[in-house]
């Protein structure tokens, strides 16, 4: 298992995430992110200190442009060699869900048509990482 450290992994998922701001032409709004001890298959909390990062955005589209919009995604992400996982129209409304994975570093992505159908919501998560010395992100939330 590879081993990062927190800066790194934020400036990774940031890049990504402000690559999906900037084809669509919005602002991320609302971004959050978090750190949490990884999970093992049968529930159990790694003791080992390994971690992953998640993070979390809104972006204003209006309804009638998510679809032009996730298409746009889409594109980007595979010409960046991403793998699409997930591609869905919503059947009774405008919209949709996007999901990728980027095979070199295991990072997904979604992005996916809001509740008010005015935004799209971004998601980004790693994988799992060991620490670098002296950090401790399993413990940082």
């Amino acid at each position: 298992m590879e081993a990062k450290s927190k800066g790194e992994v934020v400036q990774a998922v940031r890049i990504r995430a402000q690559a999906v701001a900037d084809i669509v032409g919005k602002p991320l709004d609302r971004w959050e992110t978090s750190t949490a001890p990884c999970v093992g298959q049968r529930g159990e909390i790694a003791g080992d200190g390994r971690w992953d990062f998640a993070a979390f955005a809104n972006i204003s589209v209006p309804a009638d442009e998510q679809i032009n919009t996730l298409s746009r995604i889409r594109s980007m992400w595979e010409q960046q060699g991403y793998e699409i996982t997930v591609d869905k129209t919503l059947p009774d409304e405008p919209g949709g869900v996007l999901s990728t994975r980027d095979p070199e570093t295991g990072i997904t992505m979604t992005i996916s048509t809001t509740k008010d159908g005015e935004h799209l919501a971004l998601t980004i998560a790693t994988p799992c990482y060991m620490p670098v010395p002296g950090e401790d992100p399993a413990n940082d939330y």
